[in-house]
């Protein structure tokens, strides 16, 4: 078989490939053959028709599936013999076919990118604090408390910053509703039974402010200015009014923290409580802290060499990102209308973080292949249980779905990866 290969720009060749006569005829016959076992011809026993009767009535189907047969061993065979990594799907082209005589076709492919790997072991990292303090105990104990607390109605007095205002509010810009302008966002234009925590950072810019000293049943009308990256655009660096009423003035009452809230909380006392949360944030800060050490991981070594990515695995990989951003956001009330007109914006984070991810894979695998990194069958089923088990899912539903996917060999890479990390964190050295 005839193979040559020339470059078409960094991490893309074509191949042109040309099978010999010999083998085209191989090919052909051993269709034809099968085609006679199996073609049903009036007037001839299923299988016993002659030769020639069938090569007369499926000559253009023989020839097609000598085709399709010969093409991709071909193919295989050829960057078998070359030693290309390949990454892309080939798409065939110039496809020229002779029964009995030749059979070429040619074909772009993209490789996996030749580069030299960076430093990777002993790589020096941020010292990442997992130690907890009693503050920050005493801060999660609060919070845990705060949720189980109660609102009693304030004595007769003004509205106070830290009280829960109860309020009905119309807003209007220019005069105008902003139910009207904006159908789509209610809460901005209007609400009938509102809870107002009156704090600086809450609601709409400086609205808490504005209502400090109402008493119950008064009537009052707040301007906010909306700051000009606000999301609602129609709104972005205008003024707005707002008919404010104040209905009620309601005090937040926690438990105190001792020991019958820990009795309720956890069945045990405030110190064992205490013991129980510190070390419940001990795991949380040491979870984040290897993530952050692993994003750190993966800064240094992208940064540390360049190299050309293949356009196809960067195409996938960005509109993969794009597809998560997106449902994200939608995922958070993000309104459409804001997605679309943020579109290019997201598009360009988008592919920057895809760019990165992909030079990581590549670099990835290269150590994992360098240290014999890999998973086994065994890390390979412990996987999928977990995913079974995060979706509700049986094991055998689960598989289904990967095979359906096609996707096992997107999970073991992902699995050696996460390996591979896992190296380098235990290589690495903190500051």
């Amino acid at each position: 078989m005839n193979i040559t290969v020339e470059d078409v720009a960094p991490c893309k060749k074509r191949l042109k490939i040309e099978v010999p006569a010999n083998r085209v005829k191989q090919a052909y016959d051993r269709v034809t053959d099968d085609f006679q076992r199996e073609a049903r011809i009036p007037g001839f026993r299923p299988g016993h028709a002659p030769r020639t009767v069938v090569v007369k009535k499926f000559h253009k189907d023989i020839e097609s599936e000598a085709q399709r047969s010969l093409v991709p061993e071909a193919y295989q065979e050829a960057i078998k013999e070359k030693k290309l990594r390949v990454v892309s799907q080939p798409e065939i082209e110039d496809l020229k076919y002779q029964a009995g005589l030749s059979l070429s076709f040619s074909t772009v492919v993209e490789l996996v990118p030749d580069f030299k790997l960076p430093e990777y072991k002993g790589l020096v990292l941020k010292k990442q604090e997992t130690g907890v303090t009693d503050a920050e105990i005493d801060q999660t104990l609060k919070s845990l408390a705060d949720q189980r607390a109660h609102f009693d109605d304030a004595s007769e007095r003004p509205l106070a910053m830290d009280d829960f205002a109860v309020i009905s509010y119309i807003g209007k810009l220019d005069g105008k509703p902003l139910l009207d302008l904006l159908p789509e966002a209610k809460n901005l234009g209007h609400n009938p039974n509102f809870w107002l925590w009156m704090r600086t950072e809450g609601f709409l810019p400086k609205f808490a402010e504005q209502c400090v000293g109402m008493t119950k049943g008064e009537k009052r009308t707040v301007e906010v200015e909306f700051p000009a990256d606000f999301p609602q655009t129609e709104l972005a660096g205008k003024k707005a009014q707002y008919d404010v009423e104040l209905k009620e003035i309601k005090v937040k009452q926690a438990p105190a923290l001792d020991d019958a809230f820990a009795q309720e909380v956890a069945k045990m006392d405030l110190a064992d409580l205490k013991v129980r949360v510190r070390e419940n944030m001990e795991q949380e800060k040491k979870s984040k802290a290897g993530t952050a050490s692993r994003a750190e991981i993966v800064h240094t070594l992208i940064s540390a060499v360049e190299f050309d990515l293949p356009p196809s695995s960067v195409d996938e990989e960005t509109h993969a990102t794009v597809y998560d951003i997106v449902a994200e956001n939608q995922a958070r009330g993000v309104p459409a209308t804001v997605l679309e007109e943020k579109k290019d914006e997201i598009f360009s984070n988008a592919a920057k973080a895809a760019r990165e991810s992909v030079k990581f894979k590549f670099i990835a695998a290269q150590i994992a292949e360098k240290e014999k990194i890999d998973v086994t069958q065994e890390q390979l089923a412990q996987h999928l249980a977990f995913l079974a088990q995060r979706e509700g899912l049986t094991m055998e539903k689960m598989v289904d779905r990967v095979r359906k996917n096609n996707a096992f060999g997107i999970i073991r890479q992902q699995l050696i990866r996460q390996a591979v990390l896992d190296f380098l964190l235990k290589e690495a050295k903190s500051e």
